[in-house]
C-alpha cells in the first residue's frame, strides 16, 4: 500500500477534488460562490491518495493561530486512512507553530455547512447538513480533539403565524418589512451585521471574517431564494431597526410533483433593548405566511444545543430535533 498526500493551492483544481470531501452535491451552480470563498480564505486542499488514486480530502485556512479545516472525508471511511489523514493534519498545524486546529467548517457554509453529524441525525440530502458515519468523530477525539459546540436543527413543517391576531403582544409601534432586492439588502448591511454581532453567541461567529464574505453569501440568497428570506423590523417612532434575520433556500430538495418545499431558518437578531417584546414572533410570522405562500412548507432552524429557549420556540411551531453536528477543537 503506498500512501501520499498532494497538496492543491489554485481554487480551480480544488474544486474539481472538492466532492471527495462531502455528501453534498458540488454543483456547477455554485461554483462562482465555491470559488470566491477559496480565493479569499486562500485555502489549500490535501488530497489523501492510495497507489496514485484520490482517497480522501481535507480543506484548509489560516486565520491569526488558528487552522481552520472542512471537507474532511475518506471513501469508505477506512478508519485507517481517516487517522492517516488527521494525523499529517495535526502535524501541519504543528509545524505551522499554530496553537489550534477547528472544524469541520466547509465554505461557504450557506451552503455546505459545518460540523461532523452526529449519530441518530437524520441523513436526509439537505443544505448545510452534512452527512458522516460517527467514525470521523471517534477518530478525531481519541487523537485529542475536544467538542467545542454542538448545532442541533429543529425541523417539520413550520406552522404559519399570523401575528395580527396575537393579543399577548403590541406590535403597533414596529414594522416588518424584506428589502426589495440585493441593492437595498446591501445599503442595510452595516446594520445588519452590527445587530448580529452584538447579540449572536459565540458558536454563531465560528466562520473568521465572515462579514467581509457578506456580499457573496447576500447574492446566493437572492440568485436561488426569495425576498422574504431576508427581513427586518423597524421601530417607528425612532426609525431604528431593532431586529432581522435571514432564511437560506434548500435547493436539495424537491416534493413529488418536483417543486422545491423546504429552507432554512438561519438567523434571527433582536437588539437587546427590544428584547421580551415579542419582536421575534414578529420577525417569524410574517416569514413563516410568506414561505408557505411559496410553497416552502419544511423548515430548518440550526442553533446550539444548550439553546433551551429557542428549544420551546421550536416545539411551538411544530419543530422536532432532525439533527445534531459537531465543531471540534484541538489544542496545542
Amino acid at each position: 500500500m503506498d500512501l501520499s498526500i498532494r497538496e492543491l493551492n489554485d481554487p480551480q483544481e480544488i474544486i474539481k477534488y472538492l466532492q471527495l470531501g462531502i455528501s453534498i452535491p458540488i454543483w456547477s451552480e455554485f461554483e462562482s460562490y465555491i470559488l470566491d470563498d477559496l480565493y479569499y480564505f486562500k485555502a489549500i486542499s490535501f488530497i489523501l491518495n492510495k497507489d496514485g488514486n484520490p482517497l480522501g480530502n481535507v480543506l484548509i485556512f489560516k486565520n491569526n493561530d488558528i487552522l481552520y479545516f472542512g471537507y474532511f472525508r475518506i471513501i469508505n471511511h477506512n478508519e485507517n486512512y481517516i487517522e492517516y489523514l488527521l494525523d499529517f493534519l495535526i502535524e501541519y498545524a504543528k509545524q505551522k507553530k499554530l496553537n489550534k486546529i477547528i472544524g469541520p467548517i466547509n465554505i461557504p457554509v450557506i451552503i455546505y455547512g459545518w460540523g461532523f453529524m452526529k449519530e441518530g441525525s437524520s441523513e436526509s440530502l439537505f443544505s448545510t447538513k452534512p452527512v458522516n458515519p460517527p467514525i470521523y468523530q471517534n477518530v478525531f477525539y481519541r487523537k485529542g480533539f475536544n467538542l467545542k459546540f454542538e448545532e442541533v436543527s429543529w425541523e417539520g413543517n413550520f406552522l404559519p403565524v399570523n401575528v395580527k391576531k396575537l393579543k399577548m403582544f403590541d406590535f403597533s409601534q414596529y414594522e416588518y418589512f424584506n428589502p426589495k432586492n440585493l441593492d437595498e439588502f446591501l445599503d442595510l448591511k452595516d446594520v445588519f451585521l452590527k445587530l448580529n454581532s452584538e447579540n449572536f453567541p459565540d458558536y454563531a461567529k465560528i466562520t473568521p471574517n465572515i462579514s467581509d464574505r457578506f456580499n457573496n453569501y447576500a447574492e446566493f440568497v437572492y440568485e436561488f431564494g426569495h425576498k422574504f428570506m431576508i427581513y427586518f423590523v423597524r421601530h417607528k417612532p425612532t426609525n431604528k431597526i431593532v431586529g432581522c434575520g435571514s432564511c437560506l433556500p434548500n435547493l436539495f430538495r424537491k416534493n413529488n410533483k418536483g417543486n422545491y418545499d423546504s429552507f432554512i431558518a438561519y438567523t434571527m437578531s433582536v437588539s437587546h433593548e427590544y428584547r421580551d417584546k415579542g419582536l421575534a414572533l414578529l420577525l417569524y410570522g410574517p416569514t413563516s405566511i410568506q414561505a408557505w405562500k411559496k410553497k416552502l412548507i419544511y423548515g430548518s432552524a440550526p442553533t446550539e444545543a444548550k439553546n433551551k429557549r429557542f428549544g420551546r420556540f421550536a416545539k411551538r411551531i411544530n419543530g422536532e430535533k432532525k439533527r445534531s453536528h459537531l465543531i471540534l477543537e484541538f489544542k496545542f
